[in-house]
């Protein structure tokens, strides 16, 4: 439910434009949006979103939420190769915030004060660097005074002005770091009484319930008429609400009489989606086992999947570095028809991150703190299949994982990169030379830690796949292979390279079987 949605007295004259500072809202998002070159339903479509939604918030007759213009922004930078200058973002943010303050005081009171408790917890987190600063630069300066103390005798006729320069130094960040201290109290005293402001608002707000107390029964009969009147847009922000503010219990029987219907009225899935977007990360998790019984119990393979898939999309999109565990954690042990949700939804936030340091930061918080070894066969696939668009990407999220103890994902990743038919080393395959360079781009100290994890494993078939993929990848320079065989011999592991299946079949080719024993006749066997 929007801000506006829950303001019934000014809903009508927001829809009709009358509110300047909705309405000027609008027509900046409009000029955003429009450097996008897409049309409004290709949008709505790419963001989850009904169409009539979208063109509401863009012609300001709808206030539009934080999260669709987060998201809007987002999409221009990634369009436009450049991020929006932080001021840009602000005076958006403050533009927002003036139409919020016109259409709902309460919320703008509240999205105010959340702001304001990020600036003081931002300024506590600053007080803290800048004390531990000062900290190193007073042991600096009493280091100092040691060190001119012992050098007394060579310095005997400076030592008094440079001792007493020196005091007087630490004397004053003395008491800056007393200032800091102090400073780093009243911040946190300040954090503190704004959390419990924002909490007592925040309870306030949550005990007023939706603007309207509509029986469950009564509202399936109020979306049937609307639909039969082909008040589609109407339909759309009842679920809308319903999804944001109906109890959780409700949302889910709301959810089966959708399929019930079938593509009668609204689809399944922009309920799923609206209930993964705006419901608080506690609610989803509690939702999510709804989402499995569902899925086991739909026969349509189609229904199923797009319910599934829209739910772990609109999931994904929420997770962060800081969140990621509790996503995971609380749905690892739901099963889809496929795997469970909570790796699902942590490969899906994978393939978004931008950066090796980000992908092995999800998966590191993710499983932070279980016993039992983790693999994470589909996260790994996920992070192989990158190849395709980064080469190094797969090798440095592997390498990253092994550093922060997870080799068993590492391996895996390794595993899933190796994957692949014996060919011809005249006729290699595109991901065998995709494969190549991207070892080949790796500096020269992750090519060694790579080589040298892939000799700690031991594993004979992950390692003959590796060997072969790099053999063939390269075609006429050997260089690749050549210094992977080093490393091997180096570590007297080059038997890993005999290795064979349990039938009989060797794990490298024959040309790579004869290459070894040509250049280390002696280790190959």
């Amino acid at each position: 439910m929007t801000e506006v949605a829950r303001t019934r007295g000014n809903s009508s004259r927001v829809e009709r434009g009358e509110v300047a500072e909705v309405a000027a809202l609008g027509n900046v998002l409009k000029e955003l949006f429009n450097r996008l070159g897409i049309s409004q339903n290709q949008y709505a479509h790419r963001v989850h979103l009904d169409k009539s939604a979208v063109s509401r918030y863009l012609g300001g007759q709808r206030l539009a939420p934080q999260e669709f213009i987060d998201r809007l922004v987002a999409e221009v930078e990634e369009h436009v190769g450049v991020p929006l200058q932080l001021p840009a973002k602000e005076a958006l943010r403050n533009q927002r915030l003036e139409a919020l303050r016109v259409c709902n005081p309460a919320e703008f009171e509240l999205e105010s004060l959340r702001g304001e408790l990020a600036r003081s917890r931002r300024e506590t987190d600053r007080a803290h660097r800048n004390i531990e600063a000062l900290h190193a630069l007073l042991e600096k300066k009493e280091s100092e005074v040691r060190h001119v103390a012992d050098d007394l005798t060579r310095l005997r006729l400076d030592w008094g002005a440079s001792q007493q320069g020196l005091l007087r130094e630490i004397e004053q960040l003395r008491k800056d770091l007393v200032d800091a201290e102090r400073l780093r109290a009243d911040a946190e005293r300040h954090s503190e009484d704004l959390r419990e402001h924002v909490l007592r608002l925040e309870e306030e707000l949550s005990e007023r319930g939706p603007a309207e107390d509509v029986p469950l029964e009564a509202f399936k009969d109020r979306l049937l008429h609307m639909w039969e009147e082909e008040n589609f847009p109407e339909v759309a922000r009842e679920l809308t609400e319903a999804a944001w503010a109906r109890p959780l219990e409700e949302v889910a029987e709301l959810l089966r009489w959708l399929v019930g219907q079938g593509a009668g009225l609204v689809t399944p899935e922009t309920l799923v989606t609206d209930v993964g977007r705006l419901r608080p990360v506690d609610d989803v998790v509690r939702f999510a086992p709804e989402v499995a019984r569902l899925g086991a119990e739909l026969e349509d393979r189609s229904v199923r999947t797009g319910v599934l898939d829209a739910w772990v999309a609109a999931l994904s999109s929420r997770v962060t570095e800081r969140n990621v565990a509790v996503f995971y954690q609380g749905l690892k042990d739901l099963e889809s028809p496929f795997r469970s949700q909570g790796e699902l939804v942590l490969s899906r936030a994978v393939r978004r991150a931008g950066t090796p340091s980000q992908a092995v930061g999800l998966i590191r918080n993710a499983v932070d703190g279980s016993v039992a070894p983790v693999r994470l066969s589909f996260t790994a696939s996920t992070v192989a299949g990158r190849l395709r668009t980064d080469e190094t990407f797969p090798f440095l999220v592997a390498l990253g994982l092994r550093e922060a103890g997870l080799p068993g994902v590492a391996s895996n990743i390794l595993a899933h990169l190796s994957l692949g038919r014996f060919a011809s080393r005249t006729r290699p395959t595109v991901e065998d030379v995709r494969f190549c360079e991207g070892v080949h781009h790796l500096d020269a100290s992750a090519r060694d830690a790579l080589y040298a994890f892939m000799a700690e494993l031991g594993r004979d078939r992950l390692m003959g796949r590796f060997a072969d993929r790099l053999y063939r990848g390269g075609g006429d320079d050997l260089r690749p292979i050549d210094h992977l065989l080093d490393v091997l011999a180096s570590r007297d592991a080059l038997g890993l390279l005999a290795g064979k299946a349990e039938d009989g079949t060797p794990h490298i080719s024959g040309e790579l079987r004869r290459y070894v024993d040509e250049r280390h006749p002696s280790r190959g066997q």
